[in-house]
């Protein structure tokens, strides 16, 4: 039996060419993305893809440098005078200068931390309203004024505190300077010498002396050791307690404590250099422009 031909079995022995059209098919390309731009992104004409960069600046001649150089200089001297005349237009005032002692007792000079206490104490009596008020009552002035007015700074030896207090007045008149700050010092020692053991034992022993003076026979001796026990103690704190004293009276200052002609210059010429140096930036920038 004879196999039929692969030709016989697909078409029956035909020609392909003359067999019929195939059905058009369903499926249509996708438009591809547009032109210069990703795919769902906005449109983008082609180009470059990043602007040209600027052209470059000009360099300064010689002749702006020397000119920008003047303007500077011609700024900041005019910063200095500006801060000269500021001084002529403030009122001068002189510091009145006084200086205190404040030994600490024999028993506390070996503990560093308290002996530092005790003097750092005393300048913050020195400018509190126990000692400037009677003063400012006595002188016809505010004691908030005055409290301003007045500065109490421990004097430093060889980077130690040292015992000596310097007091110092501001004041547009030397004289009144000199009188307030030698009457500050007195009412210091008063109120120094009110709160101190010694006269709390000087208390005691008044009271003792006056009850000995009218003691009976039977009271006598025991009157009598407590005068003396007193007197004793009285006798040591006076030696080995602590003690102020006015070391220098108030004087006044030969130069004026403020304003500073030095430090009103250099803090104008400080200003004078900050504007020059922003003149100069905009002045090159704008030469220099293409």
């Amino acid at each position: 039996m004879t196999r039929p031909s692969d030709a016989t079995r697909s078409g029956g022995g035909s020609n392909p060419s003359s067999s019929a059209p195939s059905a058009p098919s369903s499926r249509q390309p996708l438009p591809g993305p547009p032109l210069g731009g990703p795919v769902g992104g906005p449109f983008r004409p082609p180009g470059p893809r990043f602007a040209p960069p600027p052209p470059p600046r000009r360099r300064l001649t010689g002749a702006q440098g020397s000119r920008l150089g003047l303007y500077a200089l011609v700024i900041i001297v005019l910063g200095a005078a500006a801060g000269l005349a500021v001084t002529l237009l403030l009122p001068t005032q002189y510091a009145a200068r006084t200086l205190i002692e404040y030994n600490v007792s024999v028993e506390n000079a070996s503990d560093f931390l308290r002996t530092d206490r005790n003097l750092t104490s005393q300048t913050v009596l020195l400018t509190s309203r126990a000692v400037l008020g009677p003063v400012a009552d006595a002188n016809n002035v505010s004691a908030d004024d005055l409290a301003k007015r007045v500065s109490a700074t421990l004097l430093n030896a060889n980077s130690v505190n040292s015992e000596i207090i310097q007091v110092d007045v501001l004041s547009t008149d030397r004289a009144t300077g000199v009188k307030l700050g030698g009457a500050i010092a007195t009412q210091y020692l008063t109120v120094v010498k009110a709160n101190s053991p010694a006269n709390y034992i000087q208390t005691q022993l008044d009271d003792a002396r006056r009850q000995l003076a009218s003691a009976t026979a039977a009271n006598l001796p025991t009157l009598q050791s407590r005068v003396a026990t007193l007197q004793g103690q009285l006798d040591t704190e006076n030696i080995t307690g602590n003690r102020a004293s006015i070391v220098v009276p108030a004087y006044s200052v030969a130069a004026p404590a403020y304003p500073n002609p030095v430090l009103a210059a250099a803090t104008g010429a400080l200003c004078g250099i900050v504007v020059a140096g922003l003149v100069v930036i905009a002045l090159s920038r704008r030469w220099t422009r293409s």
